[in-house]
């Protein structure tokens, strides 16, 4: 799987990716804790909907 080639839009997020770290690391890490914070409290959401809906 890593010996393939990649294509122009990989290596294009690589970079932005790669850029965003190394000029502003904290802001960041900042992203992605809220990232992980937001996924976590979508499916929180979710799972009380489908109980919700299971209690019907």
């Amino acid at each position: 799987m890593w010996a393939r080639p990649r294509g122009l839009f990989f290596w294009l997020c690589l970079v932005i990716v790669l850029f965003t770290v190394a000029v502003k690391p904290v802001q960041f890490a900042h992203v992605i804790t809220n990232v992980f914070h937001g996924v976590g409290a979508f499916f929180s959401g979710l799972c009380d909907f489908l109980d919700a809906l299971g209690a019907i």
